[in-house]
């Protein structure tokens, strides 16, 4: 499958590409005002037991970017991104930093919990996020927000960078319910290029109630926490790895009535990554990663339910804004509802501008 795909995504890209730009836009009211584009292209096989092949191309992601710098301690991003069917708004913020080790941060951007989200796939050397991501993400504990942000970096050896965040903690950018979440981060970067990172992320839901006193009932704090941990290293002159890795658990908000009371099941997720890196020194082929993913989820830790993945990446950085990758995707559920096991084969042409 992987041999018969290549010629007709490389077809695709070739159309796509001309599309692309990255522009610096003059303008009296800002310092510096860039315009940049990126877009992904995939054909994929998925798998599934005694199901016919599922064989296609489409379009994974494109998006249109605006930074810009209005003063030297004032700068932000706009970012639309578009999916079949569909355009959004996935960044939107201004941050300012009045002083070398406090930023603030405001609008719409990701909470400072959960790595995995935190960082891009090209950080992960992985095709998608881990299946916790997701996860995380419908649970509200993790993804994009509207709220603001303050980051504390001491920039003292033995001192975290701190991340303290407020958001609307709600899908409803109206936050119908009338509650906040609150999350936070510590990142503390060790010796040997070894990063620690620990997260909370608190929330909880509202809705309104007439036969209730105050007209309006909400549950108790849902809470989730997780570490992490980060580690990079070059072996030689042209060989570089990478490892990471990630545990949390919280309260699965989803599987009860919390605004009635009842008290929700507690979760598990964990995902790790290793990638060995090769550099060629090559204008035609600057970078060759090979890449190792794993990862769980576990709606409940008291039910025998849980959710498996592995995969395995291999990246082409050909030097300009554009990468090949293929990865093969397996997915192993117990006792999921509508999940079966199945393994899905991926390729993927992007340009990032």
């Amino acid at each position: 499958m992987l041999r018969n795909g290549f010629p007709v995504l490389a077809a695709v890209l070739l159309s796509a590409s001309v599309c692309m730009a990255d522009v610096d836009v003059e303008n009296g009211n800002a310092e510096s005002f860039t315009l940049s584009a990126y877009a992904r292209v995939r054909f994929g096989q998925f798998g599934g037991t005694l199901e016919i092949p599922d064989r296609s191309f489409f379009i994974e992601s494109a998006g249109l970017s605006a930074d810009f710098r209005i003063t030297d301690n004032t700068e932000g991003q706009l970012q639309l991104e578009t999916r079949p069917e569909e355009i959004f708004v996935k960044d939107c913020y201004l941050s300012w930093a009045p002083l070398s080790m406090l930023e603030v941060q405001a609008g719409r951007f990701k909470k400072p919990f959960c790595l995995n989200t935190l960082l891009s796939r090209w950080e992960l050397q992985s095709m998608d996020h881990s299946v916790t991501d997701g996860e995380l993400e419908n649970l509200l504990y993790s993804g994009r927000d509207i709220g603001s942000m303050l980051v504390l970096d001491p920039d003292v050896t033995g001192l975290p960078i701190l991340s303290l965040g407020i958001f609307n903690g709600s899908p409803d950018w109206q936050n119908q319910d009338n509650e906040v979440q609150y999350s936070a981060r510590a990142e503390f970067r060790l010796p040997m290029r070894i990063v620690l990172g620990a997260g909370l992320t608190t929330l909880r839901f509202g809705e309104i109630d007439l036969e209730s006193v105050d007209g309006y009932v909400c549950s108790a704090r849902q809470m989730a926490m997780g570490g992490d941990l980060q580690f990079s290293r070059d072996i030689s002159r042209d060989l570089a790895l990478q490892l990471r890795g990630e545990f949390v658990r919280g309260d699965n908000w989803s599987l009860a009535d919390v605004i009635s009371g009842e008290t929700a099941p507690e979760f598990q997720s964990w995902w790790c990554t290793g990638g060995l890196t090769w550099l060629t020194f090559k204008p035609s082929l600057e970078s060759v990663t090979a890449s190792v993913s794993i990862g769980s989820w576990e709606p409940d830790r008291t039910a025998d339910q849980r959710e498996d993945e592995l995969s395995f990446t291999l990246t082409f950085d050909t030097g300009s804004p554009v990468t090949f990758s293929a990865a093969m995707i397996s997915h192993r559920p117990r006792n999921i509802l509508f999940e079966e096991d199945r393994t899905d084969y991926l390729l993927e042409a992007a340009v990032d501008l």
